[in-house]
């Protein structure tokens, strides 16, 4: 749940009017209007009632109303922690090696650089193993592709979604292989470094449903060693497009087109909503808020 889409909706009660709330937060007013459909289809409730000129809350408004002002202000306090708490200590957290090595460089550099005496531990882990740790306390924060698990115990909030691809050695004849066919054995190796990763788990859904299998399977130990053997025409793998951006751009490897490039993967990060929250676990939060275009 986007907290921007919170303080829209707060404003708009403050203000009396979309109008309004859009001038006081300096948003066009269709910037609001979108942003409390969101919310209305997030929750699956009208919100507003329009009286007049003025927008009044509906009954299910009212009642969500006491939850919104706690969220926004633990999201305060959270910034006032960040802000004015000495931060030591340490924070655990669990990521898949993917957005580890691809994405979450950027932010482990700020934390440190702001936060020098919060020893930081890193677990990497599958993505359906991580809410468990999160659940049970095995880590402060999990940050990893969305895979359905739910629990009352667990807050969860998007970062970004993903495009996910097969991809091939730019040396390999070009279309060698079409996994738009179907009852096909293709003479090739699938390279998978986590045979639990939710992008194989896709592909193999993908290969499975229109009866194509391959004659050859290579695991590798990380997904560096699998771009490697990728691009020296050792086979074929399937990831999220941030993970090969590179060598795609300078023409190493190229996608396979697949019925696959229509699905995509979910990151979200989540921590136990009902546990106390650490300064420390405050401020990665909202570092992990802040860089969400990142994702």
């Amino acid at each position: 749940m986007d907290l921007k889409n919170l303080l829209t909706f707060k404003t708009i009660i403050e203000t009396g009017s979309f109008q309004g709330a859009a001038r006081k937060l300096n948003y066009a007013q269709s910037t609001v209007t979108t942003q409390i459909q969101q919310l209305e289809q997030e929750l699956h409730v009208k919100l507003f009632d329009k009286i007049g000129r003025k927008m009044v809350l509906t009954s299910a408004g009212s009642d969500l109303l006491p939850s919104v002002n706690q969220m926004l202000e633990t999201y305060a306090a959270m910034k006032n922690y960040s802000n004015n708490a000495e931060l030591k200590g340490e924070l655990r957290i669990a990521v898949p090696e993917s957005i580890l090595t691809y994405q979450m460089q950027p932010i482990l550099k700020e934390f440190h650089e702001k936060a020098p005496n919060v020893k930081l531990y890193l677990k990497t882990l599958n993505c359906f193993e991580i809410p468990y740790e999160v659940e049970n306390g095995l880590v402060d924060l999990g940050i990893y592709y969305d895979v359905g698990e739910n629990s009352d115990q667990i807050t969860k909030s998007k970062l970004g979604v993903h495009a996910i691809s097969v991809i091939e050695s730019a040396q390999k004849e070009i279309e060698s292989i079409n996994f738009f066919n179907e009852n096909k054995e293709f003479d090739v190796s699938f390279l998978s470094n986590d045979v639990d990763s939710i992008y194989q788990k896709h592909f193999e859904a993908m290969i499975k449903g229109r009866n194509i299998t391959l004659k050859h399977r290579m695991e590798a130990g990380s997904i560096e060693s699998i771009k490697r053997c990728v691009i020296n025409n050792l086979g074929i793998a399937v990831f999220p497009n941030f993970v090969f951006e590179e060598e795609l751009g300078k023409g190493l490897i190229r996608k396979v087109p697949s019925p696959l490039d229509s699905q995509e993967v979910e990151t979200i990060y989540s921590y136990h909503g009902k546990r106390w929250m650490s300064p420390n676990l405050a401020y990665f939060i909202e570092l992990l808020e802040t860089r969400k275009g990142d994702f």
